[in-house]
């Protein structure tokens, strides 16, 4: 039954029977027929849900009431009823991450899966995680909310107009610049530091001096293909801009993502990464379109948060 797997603390969830189906049905500001919330855009819906186009850490300097140029990193979020049987097919420019109700250990809460615009399974998806943090959130006028992601449970709430997400902290280790980094920024401003966190399929960051705009990197991305298996987070400190301020890129093209709009799982990794000089970030994400996240240290967690908005309906999944 449905109504067992959904969320009910901090939620306005009203039960009722409908005598003409004789079975138990559920109303809020969103039931699972998927009707949008009150004040939400319209979303397209079909037999599997509703699916919205979604974009995560807008940057503060966008017009967040003209969808058309927000920045931030974009993906369509499937709002489900159920487990999904198949993979979603592949979604041009953009990922595809599907959300649906669930129990793990005993507890409610809301499962998500993402996939890449080529279809590959994204292990940890910042943007995501959020795109459906700030959906379902304000779909079950709920306080606070538990996500599901590969195993993992990350905890959600809302602080005012931003969307907060908490993981488990993830450690670095220092090791020096690789020597293929010169092939990947030939005739460049070298990298200083440089780090490794998680597995072999996990982040090289690499650090530049303070102040320096990451915009001037021009990476050679098939040289990084080429010469690991981990995504690269560039990186560095810009004290002129403000306290705790820091810019990033992320380039994983080895996973189909030349270079990523806007990290949450990147901004997860940096936090441990500065955690000897800031204790919160304001990470400026150099990328085309733009992006801004926050981090701030927490007991064993490293909290992650950003501006989310809906921007246009889907004519399709």
């Amino acid at each position: 039954m449905l109504s067992s797997y959904l969320p009910t603390n901090n939620c306005r969830l009203y039960p009722f029977i409908s005598a003409s189906r004789a079975k138990l049905q559920w109303t809020s500001q969103l039931d699972f027929n998927m009707k949008p919330a009150k004040n939400q855009n319209p979303v397209y819906q079909d037999h599997t849900g509703s699916h919205q186009l979604m974009a995560s850490f807008i940057p503060h300097t966008a017009d967040l009431d003209d969808p058309r140029d927000r920045g931030g990193n974009p993906c369509l979020l499937s709002i489900l009823e159920n487990a999904p049987e198949n993979l979603p097919p592949p979604t041009p420019k953009v990922t595809h991450c599907q959300s649906w109700p669930t129990r793990h250990n005993g507890q409610a809460m809301i499962a998500v899966a993402c996939y890449t615009a080529s279809g590959q399974s994204i292990r940890c998806c910042g943007h995501g995680l959020l795109a459906a943090a700030h959906s379902w959130l304000e779909r079950l006028q709920c306080a606070e909310l538990s996500l599901l992601m590969g195993g993992s449970v990350v905890h959600s709430w809302r602080e005012q107009a931003v969307t907060w997400l908490r993981f488990k902290r993830l450690s670095s280790t220092p090791l020096p610049v690789p020597k293929w980094a010169e092939e990947v920024f030939p005739e460049q401003q070298p990298a200083i530091t440089a780090a490794i966190s998680g597995d072999e399929h996990g982040y090289w960051v690499m650090q530049w001096p303070d102040d320096f705009n990451l915009k001037q990197l021009e990476p050679l991305v098939q040289c990084l293909s080429a010469n690991s298996q981990r995504a690269l987070i560039c990186t560095s400190a810009h004290p002129s801009m403000g306290e705790h301020v820091i810019q990033l890129r992320y380039f994983a093209p080895q996973y189909g993502v030349d270079e990523d709009p806007a990290t949450g799982s990147a901004v997860r990794v940096l936090a441990d990464y500065w955690s000897q000089r800031f204790l919160s970030l304001t990470a400026q994400q150099c990328s085309p379109s733009g992006g801004l996240l926050l981090s701030r240290l927490a007991p064993g967690h490293v909290e992650v948060g950003g501006h989310c908005q809906a921007v246009e309906r889907s004519n399709n999944a």
